[in-house]
């Protein structure tokens, strides 16, 4: 989806769709998350907290982000309306949930691109090498 925003224009990459893809199995289980959950789902971060969310089609498939880069693209959506929050009383936070707008591109998308992310490991090398 094309969007033009004072004279610029915007387009949902595949990240944007993940990030999307990601709230909307939260929202589909009655969770909400802030924009540091969504990352750190994202990102593969296996704690505590995300750990039940590890079955997901998305979990650890930004794992190169930064949490800026994540939370700049939640901003632009919200800005856009793909995305909007809900404030939690007993918290006194902000939660994300994906608006219908968010629906019916991510549905959209899915119908045309059936393949499933790539999961993605963080390669690790020895900080010490005999040459």
């Amino acid at each position: 989806m094309r969007q033009r925003n004072n004279g610029k224009t915007f387009h949902l990459t595949v990240s944007h769709f993940k990030i999307l893809e990601t709230i909307k199995c939260l929202n589909d289980m009655h969770k909400y998350s802030t924009p540091k959950g969504v990352n750190n789902i994202l990102t593969g971060k296996f704690d505590a907290e995300t750990r039940q969310f590890a079955s997901f089609q998305t979990f650890g498939t930004l794992i190169s982000f930064h949490g800026r880069k994540i939370c700049s693209y939640i901003l632009n959506m919200v800005r856009r309306g793909y995305l909007a929050y809900i404030y939690d009383e007993k918290t006194d936070g902000m939660y994300l949930y994906i608006t219908e707008k968010g629906e019916e591109e991510l549905f959209a998308f899915q119908k045309k691109h059936k393949d499933e992310y790539k999961k993605k490991t963080p390669k690790s090398k020895p900080e010490i090498v005999e040459l």
